[in-house]
This record gives structure tokens, sequence and C-alpha cells, in this order.
């Protein structure tokens, strides 16, 4: 691969997820292997500006080594950067490939994709329909459903259906019961209700902003995670143990001390190879490439044959130096900076 090729790396977004992108982002930006590739940043604000230095111009990070110093420079960009507003593009940071570091609305949920693709620009991780397939959770369940992947029984909600629905989720679900704005990433957009008030709170709060509601069946057990990555040996599944919080919430997953990750993790060896094997039968239902990671938990004394559940597949999972999936690779001996050259190589190799 020719150390000339040119990577743009897109941080920071649409979504709620937007300050978790811009570590993921200048993590990526930083990582780079400087013999194979020229690296820019391409900062995203929240109102869908983009912002980003001539790729000539310079080198190494162009000044955004952290996600503070991204979040100040969409302030006050450098002299002599561009700025656009999505999709009104007068120049456009054409490189050889996009780098996405973007999470949730606007950025892996197909739309920006499916752009890209227009353009003729390649880009990182999955196409356009596996992203759409993946980030909608409702549709996702439904292609687990047809592929037999055992995943919790579920109810949709329309719009309409919000009020005085309580009565017949107690009957159908019972305490506790799990309520999701279906296209919520990062645990944004879900709450586990405990009680009557409390389902009435999360109908109200999540359905505000949400066409449809999914409303699911609580499982009790192990909460566990595995990655996929194309053309390489199946990745240990972590387990995650939340030492604060009663569920792998956003707080959980991105501050310091809220949990314990464990890769391997400490389930028989069987539920292993079954996560695995699960993990790829998702990564391929849903249509994805590149990498992805699905989450599962693991209810060791629930009746019945399917002790190991789906929860959701994340086509772009959170890539921070000590996000999961990098977490994954670095115990296959793929440090952080060498995955991040995977995923560039599996991705030119994809194609638009």
């Amino acid at each position: 691969m020719s150390a000339t090729r040119s990577i743009g790396v897109l941080m920071g977004g649409i979504s709620p997820e937007h300050p978790v992108s811009l570590v993921s982002g200048t993590g990526m930006l930083k990582n780079l292997d400087p013999t194979r590739f020229r690296g820019f940043p391409i900062l995203i604000s929240q109102d869908n500006d983009w912002i980003w230095p001539d790729p000539a111009s310079g080198s190494g990070t162009y000044g955004v080594d952290s996600a503070e110093q991204a979040a100040a420079f969409l302030i006050d960009p450098p002299m002599g950067w561009h700025r656009a507003r999505f999709p009104d593009f007068q120049v456009f940071p054409r490189c050889d490939l996009m780098l996405i570091g973007l999470h949730g609305v606007g950025g892996e949920d197909g739309r920006l994709q499916g752009f890209f693709e227009l353009a003729g620009q390649k880009y990182t991780g999955s196409g356009s329909l596996g992203s759409a397939l993946a980030m909608d959770k409702i549709t996702a369940k439904r292609i687990y459903q047809s592929a037999g992947i055992p995943t919790a029984r579920y109810r949709v909600l329309a719009r309409s259906e919000y009020v005085g629905v309580r009565a017949s989720l107690e009957k159908e679900f019972g305490y506790p019961v799990v309520v999701k704005n279906p296209l919520g990433g990062s645990s944004i957009g879900m709450g586990i209700a405990k009680d009557a008030a409390g389902l009435d709170k999360l109908l109200a709060s999540l359905g505000a902003d949400a066409e449809r509601l999914l409303v699911e069946e609580f499982i009790a057990g192990r909460e566990g995670t595995c990655g996929v990555l194309a053309n390489f040996p199946p990745l240990a599944p972590t387990e995650i143990r939340p030492v604060q919080d009663g569920f792998f919430n956003y707080e959980a997953k991105y501050q310091p001390g809220r949990t314990e990750e464990i890769t391997p993790a400490g389930f028989p060896s069987g539920i292993l190879a079954s996560m695995q094997a699960l993990a790829l039968r998702c990564h391929e239902a849903l249509q994805l490439s590149v990498y992805s990671r699905t989450d599962f938990i693991y209810a060791e004394n629930r009746p019945g044959p399917d002790k190991l559940i789906v929860l959701e597949t994340n086509n772009l999972p959170g890539f921070t130096p000590t996000s999961l999936l990098p977490q994954a690779a670095a115990h296959a001996g793929l440090g952080y900076a060498g995955l991040l050259t995977k995923v560039i190589e599996e991705s030119l190799a994809r194609g638009v």
C-alpha cells in the first residue's frame, strides 16, 4: 500500500454521541501509521458543519490532539481551514478513504454511507444498507428472528399507542421492562422501568422524540460482547460487569471506573464459542462488512435451551483506544494502530 494514501478522519457529528465521537476520531488520527497514511481531521458540528484543513498543508494531527482541542476547533477553526454545511459542498474533502469515527444518527445509520456511495468516495465499515438495518433496532430484531438468532421478546409501539398502553405492557412483560428508542445508540434513548411510575416516565420521555418505541422483556444475566473483524480469526468475547449501574448504560460505557471489562469473558467455553458464532451470524444477517460488535446477555438461569440472548449489533462500535473492540483485538495481538490499519485495508478492498 502506498505511503501517499490520504485518510480523512471524520469525528463529532450530529448525534448525542458527538463527544464520544471526538474521542474516537482523535484516537484514530493520532494512531494512523505515518509510514503508510497521511491523515487529516474532518470535524463535524452538531449542526452538520464540516470543518477541515487542506490535506497538503501539514502533517500529523494538524493540532487536533484531543477531544477538547477538536471541540475548540469546531468553535474557532484555524485560519485557512475549509467550512461547509453538509451536503452543500463547494469544496469537498476528497481523499483515498474516509475513516468514520462517528456514532449514532447521521454517522452509522446509512445516510452518510449512501452519500459517499453516490459521490464515489471510499469509506470505512459497512455499506449503507447494512448500516441502516443494524441501526434500527426493530428491523434488526426482525432479521434476528428470521435468521433463527435468539433475541428477547418484544413489542413495537406506534406513537398513537404511547398513552394508555401501560396496563397491556404490564400484563405482557411484567417488571422490570426495557423501553428503547429504536434509533438510539450507546444506550442513549433507553431505560429499564421497575414499576408503573417508571414505565409511564419512560414512555413519555423517550416517546417525545420517537415515532416508534421498542418494548422488550428484561432478561437477567451476565452481559457480554463479541466483535467480528473481516479476514481475522474469531475475537475473544468480553464480559461486561457494571460496577455502579444496573446495566451497561452510557455512563458505564464511557466513564472510568464504572465498569469491569474482562477479556476473555469468564463464561463456559461452550458459551464463548456460541457468542463468536452468533456474532458472525448477526454480522452476516444484517449484511455488515469489515467490522462489527454484538452485545449479549448470558442468562444461565433462564428456562429453556436459549441461555445466550442477542441484544443488538453495533455496525460502528466505539473506537477509542480503550473501547471494547480494540480491547478484544489487543488480546488477539493486534494493537490499536494495527487494528486501524486492518480496518483501512479491508475497507479499501471492499470498495465504495
